[in-house]
């Protein structure tokens, strides 16, 4: 899906900037600064999830790192679920230590600016 979106935006923005395919103009000299979409929403995603996480009045508190333990899944890959993408944006497996990140905002939002600031 990140894929996607980024080519999208790439086009789009391409487009906005009257830049044909047969200008042959790198995709670096288009973003310069400008972050990926991908990245955008990654850090949104962790931004939120850290806020739900510190507001326990909050219904979706509860959600946050619930996972089903009835029932089957069906056939094929599995579905990836909003705790699995978690995982996978900060690169911690274990939801402790995912959960210890989020309650304190300093050290949650410092974490988020080294994740996602990577150098192009």
């Amino acid at each position: 899906m990140e894929k996607q979106l980024d080519g999208c935006y790439s086009r789009m923005l391409r487009m906005a900037l009257g830049i044909n395919w047969w200008d042959r103009v790198s995709n670096e000299e288009v973003f310069q600064n400008v972050p990926r979409v991908s990245e955008t929403v990654r850090t949104r995603r962790l931004r939120l999830a850290g806020h739900v996480h510190r507001h326990e009045e909050l219904t979706a508190h509860q959600l946050l790192f619930w996972e089903p333990d009835r029932g089957s899944r069906s056939r094929g890959r599995p579905k990836k679920t909003y705790i699995n993408q978690l995982r996978e944006d900060t690169g911690l497996s274990n939801d402790g230590d995912i959960k210890r990140l989020m309650e304190d905002r300093v050290l949650w939002r410092t974490e988020l600016t080294a994740r996602t600031m990577k150098p192009p």
